[in-house]
């Protein structure tokens, strides 16, 4: 079962492949096994480097037992061999996304973007990223807390098989936690993972530090 309570997700306009590679090392390796998602994202990529960077990403996240998605490429997942599948708004549906995954032996752990907490109603999917939460993002106010909170009790009509609520946007080591107590399962994040010392604040933060 994937239950990740921190999604990682990599941007090449903010740093080199390498840097990424070299940040993500600690956190997957300090982390418990299952706790993080590693989400390809780069799609200003050339199609050969995209996919070589996701066989990278896939091969360390397997060394280090987390998990590895591919954002809103289908094809893309199954050549990188993802665990996972992340669908835009606009994307397509999840069972479409499912029924094509099934054709190639594949059940991927799907989640989608959000931007409105009243609007966490989807189409079945298993994890639900709902942005901004801490800073304003392309024109949208930071949902903040009381967004979460709104989610959550969006999410608490739909009755079984409710996905998974993520913050995404202005998350940080200060303020992961407080995102998590305000509702959320977990927390998404891009640039505050090539901060130093994010790796351990994240880990600490979070509780999600190997132990023995």
């Amino acid at each position: 079962m994937i239950e990740p309570v921190l999604i990682a997700i990599t941007d090449t306009e903010k740093a080199a492949a390498a840097l990424w590679l070299a940040r993500l090392e600690p956190l997957l390796a300090g982390a418990r096994p299952g706790s993080v998602l590693v989400m390809l994202r780069d799609r200003q990529l050339e199609a050969r480097a995209r996919q070589a960077f996701g066989v990278q990403l896939r091969e360390l996240t397997a060394r280090h037992a987390q998990h590895f998605s591919v954002n809103d490429r289908l094809d893309l997942a199954l050549l990188c061999d993802a665990d996972a599948v992340h669908l835009a708004e606009s994307s397509v549906g999840a069972a479409d996304a499912r029924a094509f995954g099934r054709g190639f032996s594949r059940r991927w752990w799907l989640s989608r973007a959000c931007h409105d907490p009243e609007q966490v109603s989807l189409d079945g999917v298993d994890g639900v990223l709902l942005s901004p939460i801490a800073a304003a993002r392309k024109g949208r106010e930071a949902l903040g807390a009381p967004g979460l909170a709104r989610a959550r009790a969006a999410l608490g009509r739909q009755g079984p098989g409710v996905p998974r609520l993520y913050a995404l946007g202005g998350i940080d080591p200060e303020n992961a936690a407080r995102c998590i107590a305000a509702g959320a399962d977990g927390v998404a994040l891009i640039g505050a993972l090539l901060e130093p010392g994010a790796p351990r604040g994240l880990l600490d933060g979070l509780s999600l530090a190997r132990t023995g």
